[in-house]
């Protein structure tokens, strides 16, 4: 048997799909029993999935997905009522399955124990699957033979001087076994052999077909070859998962697509169906078939091709610098094709990198419908903004904290039914999570309107704990919950209460370089909004001078600049605002948020900045230029420091920070007018 190990990743990559699939409309088809549609889609995923479990010789997965299958067999054909035993009898399978697949990426072994469950299964369909079963075999009738493409003149013309100079025309017709779940794959490999001995004049289904992986159970090609029939057969026989290749001398003139009789094997009355597809025919070259042009590429490389890239705009940077210096007009030309140039790299690593948040979200709704059940609530889940993109890495790694999150707003946020009645609210509770970009950032919540973070009982459970909490403001005593190893509940339970969740979450989010805040009001709500940090590690800015210091400001977040004098302040409560657009907003003095020394100019600049729905006036002594800048990490050591997103190396080989605007203009502490 040929080995399978080179399919393993395409493999999993699929099943995961499939399985994530089968989730999703399991959940649905709870809601809609009878929708047709969603019973179809079960069914071609749970079909799928057993094939290629066969394929890969997976026992123990294709024996649990087959008895699955049957099952949804009889729901498709109205032998079986859709109930909520039944749906969670799905699921039970559905978790078994992952817990297989996950076993089979540690050590290749799906020895799990299912006999239970495949009992479950087998006694739910007992009495209907023995009279479905015929009907189900009918399936292989009515065959149809193998369709040849349709050949050109100019084919025609190239065939006749290939036989001039002693090769022969071949049709030959390929059959992949029905079970097989990597078709496509099988059919490339007796491609790649029959490349060997000799020329493709036309296929169908195309290359470019098979290279997309659609392929039903056949493929035909017209093939030139000095070899004979008997020759051919043999250099080709023994493939994995072919059922039958048949090979004909023809003629450019003979029609093969006429009489199903003149196609068949006496041995090969057993066909399966074909899905009679007509595929394009004109193609004026001959070409061999390409290899499929989609390559696997680890993430430390994508990462070094953004650092490579991020290096060159650095670089660029300092020529463009040295060029302005010495007005080096021969220069300009080049350097503007250069910069084009390196604009085309980061867009293009950037596209590589993202995906979108939906990623994520898709495995939520299952979650919290086993969560509702278990906890005996009414929780309405909903989700906006899921085709926000996010870097892969920030992907993968954003999802456990979600997780955690959504656990604590179901089991601590949201009240039983009786108690959100008697509080006046619906008897069901709503769960929000949503993503949107900001700037060069990400911004997720989520929000419960449950019985918020209450800071009286924060705070005896801390004076419990021995963390001392005089002085603190409600709203530091509510981020207690991030404190390792605190916790509110009164008893350990499977879903929270050990007191690891919400800091493993605020160091996970710290470790994506982003961050995490918590808003709640006691009897209204909780809201948790993390900010995550897109892969711009190369950004258009805006370089200002505040005092002798020189900073960037992140280009997309910025909505005006004007010259500002200082009668446009206006002091409300001892903080000012400015006027901006018929409203007034907040005023920030940057040399006052930093600590800086007091500007002496006398004319400054305001930046009108637009954080979230909000606008923020900044105010810096004097704008340098718009700059393209490479964003680099402060590094562990200084990663307290607040207020800046990071640092970057200028054009002269000079370092300036970053300003983190949100940080600056969100801080709950006053600005007061000195």
């Amino acid at each position: 048997m040929e080995d399978n190990s080179a399919y393993r990743d395409l493999f999993f990559e699929e099943t995961d799909e499939n399985l994530a699939i089968l989730n999703q409309e399991v959940l649905q088809l709870e809601q809609h029993p009878d929708d047709k549609q969603i019973i179809d889609a079960i069914f071609r995923a749970a079909h799928t999935l057993k094939g290629m479990a066969a394929t890969m010789g997976y026992d123990t997965m294709a024996k649990l997905t087959h008895a699955v299958e049957n099952l949804f067999e009889l729901v498709k054909s109205n032998q079986l009522a859709v109930s909520s035993e039944l749906i969670s009898l799905f699921f039970d399978s559905l978790d078994t399955l992952t817990e297989i697949v996950e076993k089979l990426r540690v050590d290749e072994d799906d020895s799990v124990d299912i006999t239970t469950l495949v009992s479950r299964l087998e006694k739910a369909a007992a009495g209907e699957a023995s009279a479905d079963k015929p009907e189900i075999d009918k399936k292989h009738e009515g065959k149809t033979p193998f369709e040849f493409p349709v050949l050109e003149d100019s084919d025609k013309v190239a065939i006749a001087s290939a036989v001039n100079s002693g090769y022969q025309l071949f049709a030959i017709g390929v059959r992949v076994e029905e079970e097989s779940m990597m078709k496509a794959a099988r059919a490339f490999m007796v491609i790649s052999r029959l490349e060997q001995i000799g020329d493709f004049v036309q296929m169908n289904p195309t290359a470019e077909t098979l290279e997309q992986g659609e392929l039903e159970e056949s493929f035909t090609v017209y093939f030139l070859s000095k070899e004979d029939k008997e020759s051919i057969e043999k250099h080709v026989e023994g493939s994995s998962e072919i059922e039958e290749i048949w090979v004909k001398e023809t003629t450019p003139d003979e029609d093969l697509n006429v009489s199903e009789g003149d196609m068949n094997r006496d041995e090969s009355e057993d066909e399966l169906d074909v899905e009679e597809e007509k595929t394009a025919g004109p193609s004026a070259e001959k070409k061999k078939p390409a290899a499929k042009q989609t390559i696997r590429v680890d993430l430390s490389r994508l990462d070094q091709f953004m650092n490579l890239v991020s290096e060159l705009v650095i670089h660029r940077t300092r020529l463009e610098d040295v060029s302005e210096k010495n007005h080096l007009q021969e220069l300009t030309e080049p350097l503007t094709q250069v910069g084009r140039i390196t604009t085309e790299l980061q867009e293009l690593v950037l596209q590589l990198r993202m995906q979108p948040f939906n990623v994520v979200v898709q495995r939520f709704p299952r979650m919290m419908r086993d969560l509702t059940n278990e906890l005996g609530k009414e929780i309405n889940f909903v989700t906006e903004g899921e085709n926000t993109e996010l870097d892969r890495t920030v992907v993968s790694e954003i999802g456990e904290p979600l997780i955690h999150l959504l656990r604590n707003a179901a089991d601590h946020g949201v009240e039983m039914p009786d108690e959100r009645e008697k509080a006046g609210k619906p008897r069901a509770g709503t769960i929000k999570l949503s993503a949107y970009p900001e700037g060069n950032r990400v911004i997720v919540t989520l929000a419960d309107d449950g019985k918020g973070l209450n800071p009286r009982l924060i705070e005896k459970s801390a004076n419990k704990k021995g963390i001392s909490t005089e002085g603190m403001t409600d709203e530091q005593i509510q981020n207690l919950i991030f404190h390792p190893g605190f916790s509110t509940a009164q008893e350990v339970t499977g879903i929270s209460g050990r007191g690891v969740g919400m800091d493993a979450v605020s160091q996970k989010i710290a470790s994506l370089n982003g961050k995490i805040e918590t808003f709640s009001e006691v009897g209204k709500g909780t809201t948790f909004r993390i900010t995550l940090p897109l892969t711009l590690s190369i950004i258009q800015s805006l370089l200002v001078k505040v005092g002798q210091e020189t900073f960037a400001i992140p280009q997309a977040i910025i909505d005006k600049v004007n010259r500002f004098d200082e009668k446009d302040a206006i002091s409300v409560h001892q903080k000012e605002v400015y006027h901006y657009e018929d409203r007034t907003i907040p005023l920030i003095r940057v040399h006052d948020a930093l600590d800086l020394a007091p500007s002496t100019k006398e004319l400054q600049h305001v930046i009108v900045v637009l954080i979230g729905e909000k606008h923020y006036a900044l105010i810096v002594d004097d704008l340098i230029h718009q700059k393209e800048i490479v964003i680099k990490k402060l590094g562990k050591e200084i990663s307290h420091v607040s207020n800046f997103l990071g640092a970057t190396i200028l054009g002269d080989g000079s370092i300036s920070l970053i300003l983190d605007v949100t940080s600056l203009c969100t801080r709950k502490r006053a600005h007061s007018n000195e």
